[in-house]
């Protein structure tokens, strides 16, 4: 997908990382300078905040950064960061399930921003400045001034991201505490109710304040700790999903000396996908619906299944069904059997399982 498919205009690319500027972040600027000069401001001054400003989000990409290359040392790829009005996101490939790897991951954004606030307090101190009797903040013209502002923004910064509102990185933080204890989708759950209520909370001091961006903020926090929650929920029910969840029990059984034609008319009848093939009462193996169309397709009408016959591996109904489907795309199984004492011989089909699996990917987990 294109950049402009995307929204965003690409800045440059760091260890494979490209970096983006969502277009509504154009709104920001133009916000600035619209209310300046309404408010009568020089344009001097309106050019100042706006500078400051894009030190805030350059602030931000080193941030974001933080998470991405932590990341990579997990072997977690970042497809891109992109930079929009309220903050930037980081697209990690997937987020890893174990807690600890993702509580590094996390915790390393909030840690820049901490080190940044580190390298200015420490340029403060050597330039001889009285940081505790100097108001700074009201005079931000100079190099003083610069490093009292980037002080100032990223301990806000760390301070406001590690507010537990999931998905924030607070939130995530938490979540990967709670993991530590606790099944990841329990923990979520925790981290989701704990981050809506907070969501919440910025919407309604940020519409009763005016801080509107704090609302949209708010607004983002709420669908996006939902959608995750969903998501790790999904991901969890599907994991615990068994192979005697997906066996087909109601079998088209023939003799080896059934024709190509034979087996064909009797699948596509009831719309089936494999035929077993049975010997005076004994299991001999499948016929695959694909290999049946290519026979036909070769004049094999009237030759007899038996030398189409497949010896699949068997598979135990407990057996979760995602290892059973690694098997099947490693080994290059369509199909496989599996025997219970109660049903007797099933059949679990490769599409079957790709069905059953679809919500989350069959291979990958899901992804921030």
């Amino acid at each position: 997908m294109s950049a402009l498919m995307r929204g965003g205009l690409p800045l440059f690319s760091f260890k494979g990382i490209k970096v983006f500027l969502h277009w509504t972040f154009a709104l920001l600027p133009a916000y600035i300078a619209i209310m300046g000069v309404s408010d009568g401001g020089s344009w001097h001054d309106i050019l100042t905040e706006i500078g400051y400003v894009l030190i805030v989000f350059a602030c931000v990409v080193l941030h974001e950064f933080g998470h991405a290359l932590t990341a990579q040392r997990f072997g977690v790829r970042t497809r891109d960061i992109t930079i929009l009005p309220i903050g930037g996101v980081a697209s990690l490939e997937r987020m890893p399930e174990d807690p600890k790897q993702e509580f590094w991951i996390t915790v390393a954004g909030p840690m820049v921003n901490l080190v940044i606030a580190g390298i200015a307090f420490i340029a403060l101190a050597t330039s001889g400045v009285d940081l505790l009797t100097t108001d700074l903040l009201n005079d931000l013209e100079g190099w003083t001034g610069l490093l009292t502002f980037l002080l100032a923004a990223n301990l806000s910064l760390f301070l406001f991201n590690l507010i537990p509102a999931f998905p924030m990185d607070g939130g995530r933080i938490l979540r990967s505490a709670l993991g530590m204890w606790l099944p990841r989708e329990k923990a979520t759950r925790i981290a989701t109710s704990i981050g809506r209520v907070l969501a919440l909370c910025f919407v309604v001091y940020g519409l009763y304040s005016g801080a509107f961006t704090l609302a949209i903020i708010g607004v983002f926090i709420f669908m996006a700790a939902g959608s995750e929650a969903r998501m790790v929920q999904q991901k969890a029910n599907v994991l615990a999903l068994r192979v005697g969840q997906c066996v087909r029990r109601d079998l088209i059984r023939m003799a080896p000396s059934a024709t190509v034609q034979d087996a064909w008319n009797a699948m596509t009848l009831v719309d089936h996908h494999v035929v077993v093939v049975v010997d005076q009462g004994l299991y001999r193996g499948l016929v695959l619906k694909e290999d049946l169309r290519a026979a036909l397709a070769q004049g094999s009408a009237t030759a007899p299944i038996a030398h189409l016959t497949q010896h699949v591996p068997s598979v135990e109904p407990e057996q979760p069904a995602m290892v059973a489907y690694q098997r099947m795309v490693h080994e290059g199984h369509g199909a496989m059997v599996s025997t219970d004492q109660i049903h007797g011989l099933g059949v679990v089909l490769r599409l079957d399982l790709e069905k059953a699996l679809g919500a989350i990917g069959p291979t990958a987990p899901a992804p921030r």
